[in-house]
């Protein structure tokens, strides 16, 4: 009788797929930021690049795919922005199948954390599957700053977005260009209102910020909602097959709204 179990259990694990709990961290890849940005630093880089910012990729497993095969036919993208809400629950699974998909990107790809991306056990698996949540990194002599700022999934008790490493990183006095990453924008209900106009004021103290690049709201919109010379910049979610194409040229840029 115990070989009979014994055996039904053998057959049982070999020939079913295995099942893990919902709230597993477990990704299949790790640090894809570093290792994309270590990427980035292997290039030889001019006067002029083009990168591109799409967002909230959640559930729009077809529309990626689509997205990802548009992008490797286009020769002069260096690299890809994704500005959160990658997937939907939070969920080991969810990630893993956005990863898949992104990986089959030709050219480096680094995303940030959005409200969902938090959900569940969400945090941490973004934390293994990309880094840190907060970072920055170098092209050429511009400067790339991507930030957690989804303060309602902390209850808007104040610690997002992390000023004090906004503040270290545009201190900056190096950078020709500095562009900011992140999924909420200052002026959503989402973002910890106590903290807005401190944000605001952090990249108005460096005259090389250019752009502040955000997501959440599933619609693509250029904005200068503080009259200081610094573009908001939004794309709508993937699942419009929208994205924003930037060119940069010196200390001037372009921004490109465009479809696939």
């Amino acid at each position: 009788m115990k070989t009979t179990i014994l055996l039904l259990v053998v057959l049982c694990v070999a020939g079913c797929k295995m099942q893990y709990h919902p709230s597993e961290v477990r990704p299949d890849h790790t640090n894809l930021n570093v290792t994309n940005i270590d990427r980035l630093k292997k290039d030889v880089v001019g006067d002029t690049f083009s990168f591109i910012l799409v967002g909230d990729t959640q559930r729009f497993y077809e529309q990626l795919d689509d997205f990802v095969s548009h992008v490797n036919g286009l020769p002069d993208i260096r690299f890809v922005l994704l500005n959160g809400d990658l997937v939907d629950f939070g969920l080991n699974k969810e990630y893993n199948w956005i990863a898949q998909r992104l990986l089959k990107l030709k050219a480096p790809f680094v995303a940030t954390i959005g409200n969902h991306d938090m959900l569940a056990n969400g945090r941490l698996i973004y934390d293994k599957m990309f880094g840190p949540e907060n970072f920055s990194f170098y092209y050429g002599n511009s400067k790339f700053i991507g930030l957690n700022t989804n303060s309602e999934e902390v209850g808007f008790n104040g610690s997002l977005p992390d000023l004090n490493f906004l503040a270290g990183e545009m201190a900056d006095t190096t950078a020709r260009n500095i562009f900011l990453l992140s999924h909420v924008s200052p002026s959503s209900a989402a973002f910890d209102r106590n903290l807005e106009m401190n944000w605001v004021e952090l990249l108005q103290s460096n005259p090389r910020t250019r752009i502040s690049m955000h997501g959440h709201d599933h619609q693509y919109k250029l904005l200068e909602p503080y009259e200081d010379g610094i573009d908001y910049l939004h794309v709508g979610a993937t699942g419009a097959r929208n994205y924003a194409k930037i060119t940069v040229k010196g200390e001037h840029y372009t921004i490109e709204e465009r479809y696939y």
